[in-house]
């Protein structure tokens, strides 16, 4: 969780936009745009890629979760979380067996895939709007499916803080003062702030390598092409 809260996060951006409180009532239905740099700052940080052409990916623990799903016998998806941006992995936990993910278009070419009669242990998986479809069709009703996703933050308010680490708050206000100096013409001011982002962003997105360096997971031929094994 960060550490500064939505009406900190406004102040500190309102100062460095020189303390004025032009863009608090700004616009007809006085729109407070502090607010919404702040928010478009955050939503962005935690869902695209390559932002202002940072070359490394983010990683934020915080927002990977899962979340548990029933089927129903002779339906072909159970619905995918809500607020979900990606699905990782599919699991089916009543029968211990982790899916396959597949393409909608293999999905669409199984032929059985309505067939009362080819109903059986789902397999495979793919989202498709707002469902998971299942292959094969479940055969039964109440069986649990573990979905693992990535979930989408929501707009900040009041004092909440964000979902990510306390470390992201300097870097959201980075990102936020570059959009608003952008926004308001200040391209030569935007550019130092620009810099400050992806220092900063560039910096905590190496965390996520550490752990990868620090773990003892090594990679070598399975024991079952082993002669003699």
């Amino acid at each position: 969780m960060g550490a500064l809260g939505f009406d900190t996060l406004q102040e500190l951006l309102k100062a460095r936009l020189g303390n004025t409180g032009a863009w608090a009532t700004a616009g007809d239905s006085s729109l407070n745009y502090y607010g919404i740099w702040i928010n478009s700052a955050y939503r962005q940080l935690c869902t695209q890629d390559n932002i202002l052409g940072l070359k490394k990916k983010l990683y934020f623990p915080q927002l990977h979760t899962s979340t548990t799903k029933t089927t129903t016998d002779g339906t072909a998806y159970v619905a995918a979380p809500t607020s979900c941006l990606y699905i990782t992995e599919v699991y089916d936990t009543t029968n211990n067996v982790k899916l396959d993910k597949i393409s909608w278009k293999k999905y669409i070419e199984y032929t059985d895939r309505t067939t009362a009669a080819s109903e059986g242990d789902p397999t495979e998986w793919v989202r498709y709007g707002t469902s998971v479809y299942l292959h094969s069709t479940p055969q039964t009703t109440g069986d649990t499916i573990t979905i693992y996703y990535k979930k989408l933050v929501g707009d900040l308010s009041g004092t909440l803080t964000t979902d990510i680490g306390a470390e992201w708050d300097d870097v959201i206000i980075d990102l936020a003062t570059y959009r608003a100096m952008i926004a308001t013409g200040e391209y030569d001011h935007a550019k130092y702030f620009r810099d400050a982002f992806l220092e900063g962003a560039g910096g905590l997105a190496n965390l996520a390598n550490l752990e990868e360096l620090d773990s003892n997971i090594s990679f070598g031929p399975s024991t079952s092409y082993m002669p003699g094994v």
